[in-house]
C-alpha cells in the first residue's frame, strides 16, 4: 500500500542546508525512513545563499518559473539533486533567499518573511502544476509552510491535479506563528472575506500559523505531551480553542533519531569511538571537548552541557540565575548556542568571571554539537516548555545522562533516577525555578560519585531506541489518515 503513496515534505529548513531548529533535523531524517518504507518522497526547501548549498551538486530542471505574488508575476529556477533515495528540490529567488540565514539575523527578523514565504508556498504548488507531477500528501511543517492547505482550497481548489491531494501540517512549535499586518493578504491574492476570525485573521493580525491550523486536512504534533499542552491556555499561544475544535483530526508522533548520524560507535566527529560496552573513548571525548573550550578541568570532574538556541523557551533565566551557585560546586560546565543578544551578552559576563569552569562558543556547529553529546557527563535542558526535544535522545545514546524540566517530550522520554528502586535514565524538575534546577543538579551530582550507579543510569540511557523507523511507519499511517479525512472518511 505504501508504494504509491507520493509525498511532498515542505520545510523552510532542512539539515544540512539550513537550520535553525530541530524541525531540520526532522526534515532531514523523516523523508529518509519514509522512503525505506516505499514511500515516494520529494522535499522542497528554498535555495539560501549558505555553503552547504552552495557546493551540494545540483542540476537546474526549471528556469524562469512565474509564481504569482500580489499583482505581479516573480520568476523562480528550481534546482533538483538526491538526498539518499528522495529527491530535493530548491526553490531559487536571489530577491527573497540570497541570504545566509533562514528567518533573520540576531534578534531582527527579515521585514519581508510574509512575502517571502508566500512565494514559497505558491512556487512549491506552481512548480508541481507546471511538471504535472501527481502528489498523494504534502507535508508542511511550521508557519512558513502553512499557507499550502489555504491555497489548495482557495486558489487552487479547480485544479485537477490537487483534486485528491491531503495536508498534513505539522506544528513543531506554536510559539513561532508568522503574524503579518492585514495587507499581507493581498499578496495572496485571496479574498479579503477570508480575513475573519474563524480562519486567517488571528489578534488583528494575519496568522499564518492559524490558517494551517484551520485549512488543513490532519494535524499533528511531536509528542503526545505537547500535543496535550498546546490545548491548554498555559501553553497555546491563543490557538487552544481552535486545536481543541480541531481535535478529531489533531495527532501526535514523537521525533525519532537518525542512528546513521547519532552513533558513538560510527559518529566520525569525535574523539574517541565506544558503545555500551566499551565506554573507554568517552573519557577522550571528555578531554577532546575541555580542550577545545579551553578549560582547566580534569577527565574526573563533572561536566555538564548545554546545546540550545539562546532564548526564554530554553530556560537560558533559570541557568543564568543558578549560575553563580552552580560555580560553587566541584564542575565544569559548556555551552553550545546562539540566540538572544540579551543571553549572548550575560553568558560572556559569566565566561569571564568563571574562565577555568565555564565557557561558551556562539554558533550552532553540527560538529561540536556531536562533540558535546559524546564529551559531557550530564546534558542540561532546563526548558519553559519544549515540543519534543532531540538533545535528551541524543544524549542517552551517547551515554550522556539528561537533567531535565518535565514539559513536552522531556517529560516523556526521561525518566528520574531512583536511589530507592535504581530505575531511571536521567533527573527530572517540575518547578520552573532555579532553586529547582539546582536541587535537581546537586541529585546528579551526588550520583556521580557513585560510579556504579553511574553507570547504571548511563545504561539506561543506552537501552532506549527512539529510531526513526517506528516514528516513520505511524507517519505512513497518518498520511492514509489523511487521505480517508480527505476523501470524507
Amino acid at each position: 500500500m505504501n508504494q504509491k503513496l507520493r509525498v511532498t515534505y515542505i520545510s523552510a529548513e532542512v539539515y544540512p542546508f539550513a537550520k535553525s531548529g530541530e524541525s531540520a533535523d526532522v526534515a532531514s531524517s523523516l523523508p529518509k525512513y519514509l522512503s525505506n518504507l516505499g514511500l515516494e518522497v520529494s522535499i522542497f526547501i528554498p535555495k539560501y545563499r549558505r555553503q552547504e548549498i552552495e557546493s551540494f551538486p545540483m542540476e537546474r530542471v526549471m528556469r524562469g518559473l512565474q509564481v504569482p505574488v500580489g499583482g505581479e508575476k516573480v520568476k523562480a529556477n528550481v534546482y533538483r539533486s538526491e538526498l539518499g533515495k528522495c529527491s530535493i528540490y530548491f526553490i531559487d529567488s536571489p530577491k527573497y533567499f540570497w541570504r545566509e540565514d533562514v528567518y533573520g539575523t540576531g534578534n531582527e527578523e527579515y521585514l519581508d518573511n510574509d512575502e517571502r514565504f508566500i512565494f514559497f508556498n505558491r512556487a512549491v504548488l506552481e512548480f508541481l502544476l507546471k511538471t504535472k507531477t501527481p502528489v498523494d500528501i504534502i507535508h508542511c511543517n511550521s508557519w512558513p509552510t502553512a499557507l499550502i492547505p489555504v491555497f489548495l482550497k482557495t486558489n487552487y481548489s479547480h485544479k485537477g491535479l490537487f483534486k485528491n491531494t491531503a495536508t498534513v501540517f505539522t506544528l513543531h512549535n506554536i510559539a513561532y506563528q508568522g503574524a503579518f499586518p492585514p495587507e499581507t493578504l493581498t499578496l495572496t491574492g485571496l479574498n479579503w472575506n477570508y480575513f475573519n476570525p474563524k480562519q486567517l485573521a488571528f489578534n488583528g493580525k494575519f496568522n499564518f500559523l492559524k490558517a494551517g491550523v484551520m485549512f488543513s486536512d490532519v494535524l499533528n504534533t511531536v509528542s503526545s505531551a505537547y500535543k496535550r499542552e498546546v490545548q491548554q491556555e498555559k501553553y497555546g499561544q491563543g490557538l487552544e480553542k481552535m486545536l481543541r475544535n480541531r481535535k478529531d483530526v489533531f495527532f501526535s508522533i514523537r521525533n525519532g533519531v537518525d542512528y546513521d548520524i547519532w552513533n558513538p560507535e560510527i559518529d566520525p566527529h569525535i574523539a574517541a569511538r565506544y558503545s555500551a560496552s566499551n565506554l573507554k573513548g568517552k573519557t577522550k571525548c571528555k578531554l577532546d571537548l575541555i580542550k577545545e573550550f579551553g578549560l582547566s578541568l580534569s577527565s574526573k570532574t563533572p561536566l555538564i552541557g548545554l546545546v540550545s538556541y539562546l532564548s526564554t523557551q530554553k530556560g537560558l533565566d533559570l541557568l543564568i540565575e543558578a549560575m553563580d551557585e552552580l560555580m560553587k560546586m566541584k564542575v565544569g560546565l559548556v555551552i553550545l548556542g546562539k540566540g538572544d543578544e540579551k543571553y549572548e551578552k550575560q553568558l560572556r559576563t559569566i565566561q569571564k568571571k568563571y574562565p577555568k569552569k565555564m565557557a561558551v562558543k556562539f554558533n550552532l556547529s553540527s560538529i561540536l554539537a556531536h562533540k558535546m553529546a559524546a564529551g559531557t557527563d550530564m546534558s542540561l535542558i532546563p526548558s519553559l516548555y519544549e515540543p519534543c526535544g532531540l538533545n535528551q535522545l541524543y544524549s542517552f545514546k551517547y551515554g550522556t545522562v539528561p537533567v531535565v524540566r518535565a514539559t513536552g517530550g522531556l517529560g516523556e522520554t526521561v525518566k528520574p533516577f531512583s536511589r530507592k528502586t535504581l530505575k531511571g535514565n536521567g533527573f527530572v524538575f517540575r518547578e520552573y525555578s532555579s532553586r529547582a534546577l539546582l536541587k535537581t543538579l546537586k541529585k546528579a551530582l551526588s550520583m556521580y560519585e557513585e560510579p556504579e550507579i553511574w553507570q547504571k543510569i548511563m545504561q539506561a540511557g543506552f537501552r532506549k531506541n527512539f529510531s526513526w523507523e517506528s516514528a516513520a511507519k505511524k507517519y505512513a499511517k497518518l498520511y492514509h489518515n489523511a487521505l480517508e479525512i480527505k476523501r470524507g472518511g
